[in-house]
């Protein structure tokens, strides 16, 4: 991404507002996401008395499981209709959905705010296929890892500014000179504030036209996911960088589900350093797309997966060793634990981790728009919808499936540079091959 062609893209029309839009609704996502999780940790929130092991999972594949379900239908919508018009109704939506996960949080209905993520998970179902099928329509050939990198890091840092004030706002509320709000009601007021103005942020994109309006759409669900996944199956060039794009999504998700647990009771560390590991997650995943925005001048950056597949191997084990042993002791915050010279290769690491986790995805992201044919991106796409949920719903139980093995917390470092392996030495043998072929 030279600085010619960002400065470019943020003043045009065609970019600016979707990557706004975008930006805002990964910020309200993770805002909701992080204050429940937060909640279900520490404060005891939970439905039908689950354990906060159970509770966590779950409530991250509320959102996740309506991206399974109706990405295939979302496909078909995508290719049917103007790209720009169903993310514009979608954030539409997104307001009616931000007052009932306000009336959840200020009732204290834990029932509600389950619902309310379902329909979130919903919404994005619809949202991200019409977003990736729209890109390549309003981007050059030239521009599309450029404008995949500036949408990654700006989604990064929503990411990262939401998870830290739903952590933040959970417990701690908010002062505002001498009158005092509640977690619940601030997180509330930023919820359907932000959606309102992602609404208008959309409304003001440029149109991308249908590519297949005359398709008819079908609606049974279970038939069109089974026909979506079938038919990017018999588009491998497709398929492959999708597929790598779902393991990037397992193991965010992996990370986000196991890090307050991972600090309880491994660490010994409160909420504010689940903050903290949230703030070196994000940042790093953001600089690691831009960086290979940067260093690829538009080109084909495979080697720049290569590269990330290696540090999410070395790094994630290195956590896993320097973690191994440790007693549990008095719970300590994000302040005494950085001054502690025995933690920074901790930080270190998972900084290193996300770095690589952000090279790794953007170039999959990108090969998977360019190659997939105008007239059936959508429903491609839509099929890296699928996988991207089913990956982090797998992420997410991954914290189940430790506690029933009565594994150690560590051990998905350890499954996280295992598969990592595996799709590192997948992309030097394409990448291999490739070469090969141009001799």
């Amino acid at each position: 991404m030279s600085l010619k062609i960002a400065a470019s893209l943020l003043a045009q029309r065609r970019f600016l507002p979707l990557m706004s839009a975008q930006a805002l609704g990964a910020f309200n996502d993770n805002l909701f996401r992080y204050a429940l999780v937060t909640l279900a940790t520490y404060q005891g929130l939970s439905v039908f008395g689950l354990d906060r092991g159970l509770m966590v999972p779950i409530a991250a594949t509320m959102l996740t499981l309506p991206i399974f379900l109706f990405s295939g239908v979302a496909g078909q919508v995508a290719d049917r209709y103007d790209r720009t018009k169903i993310m514009r109704f979608a954030k539409f939506a997104e307001i009616f959905l931000m007052i009932g996960a306000a009336a959840g949080f200020l009732l204290n209905q834990p029932l509600i705010l389950l619902g309310v993520l379902f329909l979130m998970g919903t919404q994005s179902a619809f949202f991200a296929p019409a977003r990736n099928s729209a890109l390549p329509t309003l981007l050059t050939g030239r521009e599309l890892v450029s404008g995949n990198a500036m949408v990654s890091g700006s989604l990064n840092i929503a990411i990262l500014i939401g998870a830290g004030l739903g952590t933040v706002l959970a417990v701690q509320g908010v002062t505002l000179g001498d009158q005092a709000m509640s977690g619940p009601a601030a997180i509330s007021v930023i919820l359907v504030t932000i959606a309102v103005i992602g609404w208008i942020m959309m409304r003001q994109g440029s149109p991308a036209p249908a590519s297949n309006p005359d398709l008819k759409i079908e609606w049974n669900i279970a038939a069109v996911t089974w026909r979506v996944l079938r038919f990017a199956a018999t588009m491998p060039a497709v398929l492959r960088p999708l597929l790598g794009a779902a393991w990037f999504w397992m193991l965010a998700a992996s990370i986000i589900t196991l890090m307050p647990l991972f600090a309880l009771e491994v660490l010994s560390a409160d909420e504010s350093v689940v903050l903290l590991f949230t703030v070196i997650f994000t940042l790093g995943a953001a600089l690691g797309a831009v960086a290979c925005g940067l260093l690829s001048r538009g080109e084909d950056a495979l080697a720049f997966t290569i590269a990330g597949a290696i540090g999410l191997v070395i790094f994630p084990v290195n956590i896993a060793l320097q973690t191994a042993g440790r007693t549990p002791g008095e719970l300590v915050d994000a302040v005494t634990f950085a001054h502690d010279s025995a933690n920074w290769r901790i930080l270190i690491d998972l900084g290193l981790s996300a770095i690589s986790a952000g090279l790794f995805v953007v170039p999959l992201q990108a090969m998977a728009q360019h190659r997939a044919p105008a007239e059936y991106r959508g429903r491609l796409l839509a099929a890296g919808g699928i996988l991207n949920a089913a990956a982090a719903t797998l992420g997410q139980f991954s914290l189940a499936g430790i506690g029933i093995f009565s594994l150690p917390l560590q051990s998905a470092f350890l499954a996280i540079a295992l598969v990592s392996a595996g799709a590192g030495a997948f992309a030097i043998w394409r990448l291999m091959r490739r070469n090969q072929k141009q001799l």
